[in-house]
């Protein structure tokens, strides 16, 4: 009976098959398409409640919008949940400020205003909060100045990306990672130096970190070697900043530890560019590891 159908209709039939697979695959790539538009319009409304500046979000890609979200919450919990916490002023505190200052100049509370902003400025370094998990929740804008690392690349990354594996123990005893749990941290452990750090590293307690000096990347690791990266010399001032927890079998609540607050500034370079030679003397270079690499004949 299909032979005694006219031409066109046995054409029809012929190419309805793959005038169906046709459509359905177009349908499939309208869908894919809305289904991308709205992802990306979630993206673009999520990284404009970010506390950035908007030249700087409109320029995320979508797996920096999720490390700095996240981090941001993570912030918030950190500022909310610690002793003493890092909350807003209520808002009768606030209206009796407003009274109190109503008699000072605009100029006067435009500075108040940013004063945050002024403080960090002024310092002579930069300030950042590790989680103790080693991850930087926040890290000042003026990192840029001394490491050439931005303030986005860093937020959310962990640390132990940016210093020098030298110092990875170091770190993770002030932050008071426990040993089992520095290779989860991203922690690189030395063979002899894991023997020697362990019976040092028995964290009962969180220790206070104080003052201590780390090497940090001055080269942003994208595309590059870790050992092609320069280094520079970070003295660190920070305290752990911890909350009260309720612990079953004690009285009163024992506090925990959340993180690292702390306060950087390089070391300034060495001014000596020139040394005179005398007979006696040879020149050879060694590496961060004290390894000779070169060596005069003489």
């Amino acid at each position: 009976s299909i032979y005694c159908m006219p031409s066109f209709q046995q054409r029809v039939l012929r190419e309805s098959p793959c005038s169906l697979q046709n459509l359905r695959k177009e349908k499939s790539r309208n869908a894919a398409r809305s289904r991308r538009g709205k992802e990306n319009f979630e993206f673009f409304e999520l990284a404009k409640m970010l506390p950035l500046p908007g030249a700087i979000t409109s320029q995320l890609d979508k797996a920096s919008v999720i490390r700095l979200t996240i981090s941001y919450l993570h912030m918030r919990t950190f500022a909310s949940q610690g002793d003493p916490p890092w909350s807003p002023l209520l808002e009768g505190d606030n209206n009796c400020n407003k009274v109190r200052r109503s008699s000072h100049s605009l100029a006067t509370d435009m500075f108040e205003q940013h004063l945050g902003a002024h403080l960090l400025q002024s310092l002579d370094g930069f300030v950042f909060v590790v989680s103790q998990e080693g991850r930087f929740l926040y890290i000042s804008e003026t990192v840029s100045i001394y490491l050439g690392l931005s303030q986005v690349e860093l937020t959310g990354s962990s640390v132990f990306d940016y210093i020098h594996p030298a110092d990875h123990v170091e770190m993770a005893e002030r932050l008071g990672i426990k040993p089992h749990l520095r290779a989860e941290a991203g922690c690189h452990i030395a063979p002899d130096s894991a023997s020697s750090t362990a019976s040092t590293s028995s964290l009962a307690g969180t220790p206070e970190p104080g003052t201590f000096f780390i090497k940090m990347s001055t080269l942003t690791k994208r595309g590059l070697h870790v050992k092609s990266s320069g280094y520079k010399v970070i003295h660190v001032t920070g305290r752990i900043r911890c909350r009260p927890a309720l612990v079953p079998g004690f009285t009163r609540s024992v506090y925990r530890p959340m993180g690292l607050v702390a306060l950087a500034h390089t070391l300034p370079p060495s001014t000596l560019n020139e040394v005179r030679m005398e007979s006696n003397m040879f020149v050879f270079r060694v590496n961060m590891d004290l390894q000779v690499t070169y060596c005069e004949n003489r």
